[in-house]
């Protein structure tokens, strides 16, 4: 999230810089001075915000502040800190009905802190409430008080010690550079063998530190927007009356190739396009405020429309149009219909109601740009979504995905990132960081209006530098990459370096392993999203583990005695212990090579499983999602089908 902000103070220094702007002392010497001040009724939101900035000071300085309605407040001289909406916020001329979405005024005088935004109603850690006064509290805590969240939970929330707390004078008035900012939270992962994974309470932990996590990241949207595959019921409740509304296959049907068979639309058909824009009108309420978003994001499958007026739609496939897909991709042989696609997008919003946006998905054979010269524009909100592009790539292939982007914006189309790359890498430390920083950076120069990351897998011990710079960027867009991954090393103390060389081995090992990795993935048959287990240990050999783990006994020695660095390095040494212990499950069991008999699984699902339930409250990763994974890798045993509460 990039701040476009006032800044009254700085640019009062700018102008007079021998004038200095006096701090606010909030704590002295351990003891706290101010009060926080919320109003009588105030919305969830800014409670929430106001026990945020407690526990932080608290944990700081040791001081605990005490928080006041504001009609019980007594007079006195102690400083006050006013938290959401209130009298004194409207008597200052703060007016939070009047800011945008999301936005929020923090401003530090001479007497007192003022922190107000645009807030919603609903519950405090939900994404779909707006958070504009928990966004400020976050925002002075980051800044005046070097909090960085690490990774979910107490360990991984750094906060820098000190006697005295101060908030520096300053005037700012602040939105969203992004209006959807999401890393979707991965906790709907389901398996057949949920032995695998979490026990109930220990699922509960750990989705409740991540909601906070991601909400301290400033997760979340400025108004709703709604999209996803759009038509998948059409065939079923429609099919019989307008079959002429979906794709036409070579045989000359209209529709699936088989019963319950995936489908495409006949994007041309213009009956279709007021179809969609007719069902939208019929759903909206008539008092709607909001933005108007329309969804023809097409079906989960390749547009295959072969009629005559679709492909008369088509433009020429540029020339390295399949040069970065494997020859098993769905790709192979498609025909390039980015044209059919962006025609389509511009007719159902050429008939919607002004203001309105189409929503649509760069995606399969239309992920590349149309090459026709079609011009879309600010009403057309396009999700790039490549079906290739994993990291780690070959500088050629980064190039051409960057490439891609810029292209459709230049069509004059809003864009969003809707990519699937954070699933990849299982629970290995599979580390692309400075990857990934480029193309977000890429992507916020050219035009990028929100995010919609597809998922957070939750590998916190193993693959925290890819986390921490994806939530990071978020807030700080422009940010380098090494800044970013200076302030989570930093937050290991004395070990700082050492880690810093841990994860740059693995980083160099993820980067240096391009070839290997999809040549195994395609030789045993294993999807980078869904069955990385089959690989594990191929890619993950005994070998590569024992340089790392030198590494990271030099930071246990370096942390010295400061027990929070030291913990801190434990977490990452519980990370590695456990993906070497899965990689070493995933030779025995690989569904690609496993000829284990039942004593042989049975002992090494065990082993495996007995370290999850030791270390399941740890928050090392998300044991739902890697049962999920190994539940489609490994050949497994009928036991591991009961719950995780009742496996032997």
């Amino acid at each position: 999230m990039k701040f476009e902000a006032v800044h009254a103070c700085c640019l009062l220094l700018a102008l007079l810089p021998n004038v200095a702007c006096a701090d606010m002392t909030l704590v002295s010497e351990g003891a706290p001075r101010a009060i926080i001040v919320i109003a009588d009724k105030p919305t969830r939101v800014a409670r929430y915000a106001a026990e945020e900035l407690v526990r932080h000071v608290e944990k700081a300085s040791g001081a605990k502040l005490e928080i006041q309605a504001e009609s019980t407040v007594n007079a006195g001289t102690r400083p006050r800190i006013f938290i959401g909406d209130s009298a004194a916020v409207r008597k200052e001329g703060i007016n939070v009905e009047k800011l945008g979405p999301e936005t929020f005024v923090l401003r530090v005088t001479d007497e007192a802190v003022f922190i107000a935004g645009q807030d919603g109603g609903g519950e405090p850690l939900e994404a779909a409430t707006m958070g504009g006064t928990l966004w400020g509290v976050y925002e002075w805590l980051d800044r005046d008080l070097g909090v960085r969240w690490l990774w979910p939970g107490e360990l991984g929330t750094h906060v820098p010690k000190t006697k005295t707390v101060a908030a520096k004078t300053c005037d700012e008035t602040t939105a969203p550079r992004l209006f959807q900012r999401r890393l979707r939270a991965g906790l709907g992962f389901e398996s057949e063998h949920p032995a695998l994974g979490f026990t109930k309470e220990a699922a509960k932990q750990f989705s409740e530190e991540q909601s906070i996590y991601l909400r301290r990241h400033r997760m979340g949207r400025s108004f709703p927007v709604s999209y996803g595959h759009a038509f998948t019921d059409w065939w079923e409740k429609d099919g019989a009356e307008h079959p002429e509304w979906f794709q036409l296959l070579e045989s000359g049907k209209r529709g699936p190739n088989k019963k319950g068979g995936r489908f495409s639309m006949c994007v041309s058909n213009p009956d279709l396009q007021r179809e969609i824009v007719a069902r939208w009108t019929a759903k909206r309420p008539a008092d709607a405020t909001t933005p108007g978003f329309i969804n023809a994001c097409e079906n989960d499958i390749l547009g295959l429309c072969t009629c005559e007026k679709c492909r008369a739609l088509d433009g020429t496939a540029p020339a390295d149009y399949l040069k970065f897909y494997p020859p098993t991709s769905k790709m192979t042989g498609s025909r390039f219909v980015s044209d059919r696609y962006a025609r389509f997008w511009l007719g159902i919003q050429q008939q919607a109601p002004a203001g309105v946006s189409v929503i649509g998905y760069a995606y399969f054979n239309y992920f590349q740009a149309p090459t026709t010269g079609i011009k879309l524009n600010e009403n057309i909100l396009i999700g790039y979504c490549p079906s290739a592009g994993w990291f780690p790539r070959s500088a050629e292939e980064h190039a051409w995905m960057k490439q891609q982007w810029a292209d459709w914006r230049a069509t004059s189309a809003r864009l969003f990132m809707r990519t699937n790359h954070l699933l990849d890498g299982y629970c290995m430390p599979f580390i692309f960081a400075h990857q990934f920083a480029d193309e977000f950076h890429h992507a916020v120069e050219k035009g990028m209006v929100a995010t919609d990351y597809d998922s957070l897998t939750g590998h916190w011990a193993t693959q925290g530098p890819n986390l921490y710079t994806a939530a990071r960027l978020h807030v700080r867009p422009e940010a380098s990459a090494e800044a970013v991954l200076a302030e989570y090393y930093a937050a290991f103390g004395g070990a700082a370096k050492a880690v810093e060389n841990y994860f740059a081995y693995w980083e160099n090992y993820t980067m240096g392993s391009r070839e290997k990795i999809g040549q195994t993935m395609e030789s045993l048959q294993a999807s980078r999203w869904r069955s990385w287990a089959k690989a594990a240990h191929v890619l993950y050999p005994p070998e590569c583990f024992a340089p790392a783990a030198k590494i990271l006994d030099e930071a246990a020695r370096t942390a010295g005695n400061d027990a929070e660095a030291a913990a801190r390095v434990k977490f990452l040494q519980l990370g590695m212990e456990h993906a070497r212990l899965c990689a070493r499950v995933s030779s025995q069991l690989s569904l690609a090579t496993s000829t284990a008999t039942k004593d042989e699984i049975k002992k090494a699902v065990d082993e495996l499983i007995t370290f999850r339930r030791a270390h399941e409250r740890s928050g090392i990763g998300n044991f739902n999602h890697l049962a999920w994974v190994e539940d489609l890798s490994w050949k497994l045993s009928e036991e591991t089908k009961q719950t995780p509460d009742l496996y032997p």
